[in-house]
C-alpha cells in the first residue's frame, strides 16, 4: 500500500488506539498510519478514514442514547 500523503512505499502500521474508538474503533474501519510521515488513512482503500470515523461516532452515541434512555425510564416505573 502506498502512502496517500508522502507516496512511500513502506507497509502501514495497524491504529492500536484512537480517542474517538477506542481499541475497537480503528480496528472496525481498518485504520493504519504511515511509519514515514504518520499519516492515518484506511488500510483497505487508502482514502481518509473521516467519513466512517463519523458515522462510528454517531453511531455509538445513538447507542448510548438509547440505552441511557431505557436505563433512566425503567428506574421511573414504581
Amino acid at each position: 500500500m502506498v502512502c496517500p500523503n508522502c507516496r512511500q512505499d513502506v507497509p502501514p502500521q495497524p491504529v492500536g488506539f484512537t480517542w474517538w474508538g477506542g481499541f475497537i474503533g480503528a480496528k472496525l474501519i481498518n485504520h493504519v498510519q504511515c511509519p514515514a510521515c504518520s499519516t492515518r488513512f484506511n488500510g483497505t482503500t487508502g482514502q481518509s478514514n473521516n467519513t466512517n470515523i463519523a458515522i462510528y461516532m454517531i453511531a455509538v452515541a445513538a447507542i448510548v442514547g438509547v440505552l441511557m434512555y431505557f436505563l433512566f425510564t425503567s428506574g421511573l416505573k414504581t
